[in-house]
């Protein structure tokens, strides 16, 4: 009986140390927990200015294709090329002025998103974040993906002019936007 009775009472003094170090932290934070998840979030258009003036940007090889195909006289190869050229063109404005995925630009970087989640300390990075709920913090990871890509200080001031503005709705971006 006696054995049973300090059990209990080692297992409430535990829980009481346990609910009061809880209680020290959430009044050290002002009385909100402190968020248990950090989620990374991005903008896409400054990722894409980014790519553009990286070494990953291959759209000049995609030109010297081109080239050697019509030297070549390899009129397949050419037309299927300058069908590429404008889709790819359109993929770029959509990613660059609107809110599209940039999947396919994060992937030359993907293998160092983890050093950029550990640096931030974020458990994950998403392209937006609809909706947190309690204990989940957003943060934003633009700068630290943008440096993944090495830009130069042209593409950097672009980038800061750009997130200075709203992003295009895509239904309205136009080929020439």
């Amino acid at each position: 009986m006696w054995n049973t009775a300090v059990s209990i009472l080692a297992v409430l003094t535990a829980a009481l140390v346990v609910g009061l170090g809880a209680s020290a932290a959430q009044s050290a934070s002002g009385g909100e927990p402190a968020p248990s998840i950090r989620i990374g979030t991005y903008d896409n258009r400054a990722v894409t200015i980014a790519w553009f003036h990286s070494e990953y940007n291959d759209l000049s090889t995609l030109r010297q294709q081109l080239a050697e195909a019509e030297a070549a006289g390899d009129e397949a190869r050419v037309a299927e090329l300058r069908e590429l050229g404008p889709k790819l063109q359109r993929r770029l404005h959509l990613q660059g002025f609107g809110r599209a995925p940039v999947t396919d630009l994060l992937e030359p970087v993907e293998d160092r998103l983890v050093e950029v989640a550990r640096a931030v300390g974020v458990d994950a990075i998403v392209f937006e974040c609809n909706y947190a709920g309690e204990g989940v913090e957003v943060v934003d990871v633009t700068d630290a993906l943008v440096k993944l890509f090495n830009p130069p200080a042209e593409a950097l001031k672009t980038i800061g002019e750009l997130l200075k503005q709203d992003p295009v709705p895509l239904e309205d971006l136009k080929d020439e936007h």
